[in-house]
């Protein structure tokens, strides 16, 4: 029996040292994953003269194509501007007015950039350069881009910017609303799901 288990445990470690070969093969090549609400969060932050506010987009879907021998990355994210969730009823009807998101006339957030590998205080850093498009208007932003790894294995990918949203023609509300807005995507990646990954050498 103990023999027959042994082997039984040989013959698993040899399928899944197998099948860890080309999986390892497949992370060198370019990744390409379907963003949605399972797997992507993009979130606002803002802040008015008596609060602050805190908001998510629950509807989004995009692509994220991601090349792990350089860490290049292309990124195409969509949110529907109508699925903010936000605080109240009162303050989610302001935020998408008119004046302010205009949910009803344009539909839809888009963003689409690429990494960009640069050096900040002698050290590697990343930016997600890309455009915009809100209210029918679009304009530059760059994020920080900061990658999460597990061992060897990315996943996540956490985005981070402040933008004007005067440039894209929202209203601060007389003043009332602080015209900076911070915005920050997080993107979860899956583990292989076929064997636990290798320790590294």
């Amino acid at each position: 029996m103990a023999r027959r288990t042994a082997q039984a445990v040989l013959l698993m470690g040899v399928a899944c040292a197998g099948m860890a070969l080309p999986y390892a093969r497949a992370l060198a090549q370019p990744q390409h994953v379907v963003l949605g609400p399972a797997n992507t969060q993009a979130h606002l932050y803002a802040k008015t003269a008596v609060t602050s506010i805190e908001g998510s987009f629950e509807q989004l879907k995009g692509n994220l194509t991601y090349n792990p021998e350089d860490q290049s990355c292309h990124v195409e994210l969509s949110m529907a501007v109508q699925s903010l969730k936000v605080g109240s009823s009162a303050l989610r009807g302001i935020m998408l007015s008119g004046i302010m998101l205009d949910g009803d006339d344009h539909p839809s957030m888009t963003f689409v950039g690429d990494c960009k590998p640069t050096i900040r205080q002698g050290k590697p850093h990343t930016q997600l350069v890309g455009q915009l498009s809100m209210r029918g208007q679009t304009h530059p932003l760059t994020f920080d881009v900061a990658m999460h790894f597990t061992g060897n294995t990315l996943t996540q990918i956490q985005s981070d910017a402040t933008f004007d949203q005067r440039q894209w023609g929202v209203s601060t509300l007389l003043h009332t609303v602080d015209p900076m807005v911070r915005t920050q995507t997080l993107i979860n990646l899956g583990p292989s799901p076929a064997c636990p990954p290798a320790t590294p050498r």
